[in-house]
């Protein structure tokens, strides 16, 4: 369950990364299709869900992307670090 961390954190981080690119992208596609239907049955322009809609999926891109960075970098230390003790072991 322990061993192998390192991967197993940097994994994780690239899951969490696809997640919420397709969650965001999801939430920004519903924003547009939603605001859109709305904005035309009330008789306004529907731009400003257009806008807000790609603000989310650009936005959700990025902070899942960006946030990634984090997590994958702690596992890869953790990879490193293992080496090291590995190495001077011996």
């Amino acid at each position: 369950m322990f061993t192998n961390i390192g991967k197993k954190i940097k994994g994780l981080a690239k899951f969490i990364c696809w997640v919420g690119i397709i969650f965001s992208v999801i939430g920004g596609i519903l924003q547009i299709v939603n605001g859109v239907k709305e904005a035309t049955a009330n008789g306004v322009s529907p731009v400003g869900q257009i806008v807000l809609g790609v603000i989310i999926i650009v936005g959700g891109f990025l902070i899942s992307w960006i946030g990634s960075f984090f997590m994958y970098g702690f596992g890869e230390l953790i990879d490193k670090t293992a080496d090291i003790a590995e190495n001077t072991r011996k």
